[in-house]
């Protein structure tokens, strides 16, 4: 038997401080971080955000968004915000050359897309950041420590330990959450202590990114396109109102050192000199194609470039880490409030990773035909392109997007699509449906009768979930939401439906035909919300799925 240890002395004895406990932890202070702590923290949950950069990164990597995401901007209140500097796309051109080069491909980018805003735009990511990061701190609930990055973690049955260290001091303190989301890039520490295998795709190119700040107003005849000219394939386009981007693929031989500042001055000459911009960075990335075996391991998750890297010619990069945040967002806040089981925690990956490797897909083949410098190829491309031109049906279809299927109603062909947003008129005020009605689990009818039809136990769910119910009709129906251009009865009518339930990602959850039919769309979801639905099968990687989309440039376009 030990000795019992002599008494500390209490009048000198410092106590450790008490550990922090939260809700949700996030590693990672960029976009998704941000997206995370935002939706998280308007919910309100306690959240905790570090950063291993002192303050918001400051360049911009990002440059193209989707109306699906300004819609989700929407969502936490900064749509408008971003608006301010950001700029709508118009047309996307495809050129044999940057000057007096002949049209290959044309894209009209200038409608508004189902989501209610213009399809894409184009932005300075800065100006998003600071955007996104006044919507965190508004919330009241999220700590955000800057210069810190995660060194550890242990989890257990009721939540993670991480251990966090000072970058500059290198003093190391621990917090207790909940769950915690590794939204801490590419090289993730977190998913490399998890021993998650990734799969890695074609990294065979090399691009030069210049981004510059505009010292005057600029225009080009030739802007927010490609050229690709096998002497030197590369795009420009606008970063919003007062910034631009120029890419250049590297040459077979070329290596990233040789683009020093003078070298990339004269790329930029045909354009620009030093009068015009002020260069603001100019590195060279690896396209690169990288998924995650599995992006949960029990209470820890992986969100945007930690779990997927896809080429960046789609655009849809940040795009996809935003719309991983919204899909662990809406499941983190059921699951924390008690409305629901962690069993639908499980059905975030089978949710998330097809309509990514999708959208990778997409990437590569709209990037292949961009980057050939073999000029014979490039020649083979430019007469298939022009063919397609003159007969659009010789145009192969794309890859297809598809909408999660992991947490939906079953076997409901309705399910999986978007959630539309239209123009809507409440109480004498028009605006888009979500500032007007609201956002999170809608129930949308065109039928008065959906509504009063429901059970006391289908009510409860509408009160417990929080489930938004929205009576849309024509003007002069008597409906309190005016359907203001038609685009609900339009909608509803092509699904063949009177009743939809919408995610609060956007995405349609099921929909009922018949107003009688509405209480058994609802028992779905408790079902669902209850651990009922089967456990989600494991995902493939792209190499298991479809090992035949090994295309090189060599076949690209042609």
């Amino acid at each position: 038997m030990h000795p019992a240890p002599p008494a500390a002395d209490r009048s000198t004895r410092k106590d450790p401080p008490a550990m922090k406990n939260y809700d949700v932890v996030v590693i990672g202070f960029g976009p998704v971080g941000q997206m995370l702590s935002a939706q998280l923290g308007q919910a309100g949950h306690s959240v905790a955000a570090f950063e291993a950069y002192e303050t918001l990164y400051g360049l911009s990597r990002a440059g193209h968004m989707d109306d699906e995401i300004v819609r989700t901007l929407q969502k936490i209140g900064i749509d408008e915000e971003f608006k301010s500097d950001a700029v709508p796309w118009d047309m996307y051109d495809m050129r044999t050359k940057a000057f007096d080069g002949e049209l290959l491909l044309r894209m009209d980018w200038s409608q508004v897309g189902p989501h209610g805003h213009r399809g894409h735009w184009i932005f300075y990511q800065n100006y998003l950041e600071l955007a996104m990061h006044r919507a965190v701190t508004e919330t009241g609930n999220v700590d955000i420590t800057m210069g810190t990055k995660a060194v550890g973690f242990e989890q257990d049955d009721d939540g993670v330990t991480i251990t966090l260290e000072h970058r500059k001091s290198g003093e190391q303190t621990q917090v207790r959450a909940k769950y915690l989301i590794a939204a801490d890039g590419a090289n993730s520490s977190i998913r490399e202590r998890l021993g998650i295998k990734t799969w890695v795709g074609n990294c065979d190119y090399n691009q030069l990114v210049v981004d510059c700040r505009e010292k005057h107003k600029l225009n080009f005849e030739f802007d927010n396109g490609q050229f690709a000219d096998p002497e030197r394939p590369g795009c420009l386009f606008q970063l919003g109102a007062h910034h631009h981007r120029w890419e250049w693929t590297l040459l077979p031989g070329e290596k990233p050192e040789d683009f020093t500042e003078e070298r990339v001055w004269e790329l930029l000459k045909p354009w620009v000199g030093p009068d015009d911009v002020e260069i603001l960075r100019r590195p060279v990335y690896n396209f690169r194609e990288v998924v995650a075996e599995h992006w949960q391991d029990g209470r820890v998750f992986l969100a945007g470039d930690s779990a997927h890297v896809l080429w960046p010619f789609a655009g849809e990069g940040m795009c996809n880490g935003i719309r991983d945040a919204s899909s662990l967002a809406w499941r983190l806040n059921l699951v924390l409030r008690d409305q629901a089981s962690p069993q639908i925690l499980d059905s975030y990956t089978a949710d998330r990773k097809p309509i990514f490797v999708a959208w990778m897909n997409l990437s590569r083949e709209i990037g292949l035909p961009c980057v050939i410098t073999d000029p014979e190829i490039a020649a083979m491309r430019d007469q298939g392109l022009k063919a397609a031109m003159a007969d659009p049906s010789l145009i192969p279809p794309m890859p297809e997007i598809p909408g999660p299927t992991s947490f939906v109603r079953p076997n409901d062909p309705t399910a999986s699509t978007v959630g539309v947003q239209g123009m809507v008129e409440v109480d004498g005020t028009k605006g888009l449906f979500d500032n007007l009605v609201g956002t999170g689990w809608v129930l949308l009818t065109t039928d008065a009768d959906a509504l009063t039809s429901l059970s006391e136990q289908q009510r409860d769910l509408i009160d417990r979930i929080g489930i938004i119910t929205a009576h849309v009709g024509a003007p002069g129906s008597g409906a309190k939401i005016v359907d203001v251009d038609g685009t609900y009865l339009q909608w509803l009518s092509g699904l063949g439906a009177t009743t939809v339930l919408i995610r609060p990602d956007f995405w349609l959850f099921g929909s009922a035909e018949q107003a009688s039919q509405t209480g058994a769309l609802l028992d779905s979801l408790a079902d669902g919300l209850a651990g009922r639905f089967p456990t989600p099968a494991r995902v493939p990687q792209p190499d298991e799925a479809q090992p035949d989309r090994a295309v090189d440039a060599a076949t690209a376009g042609v």
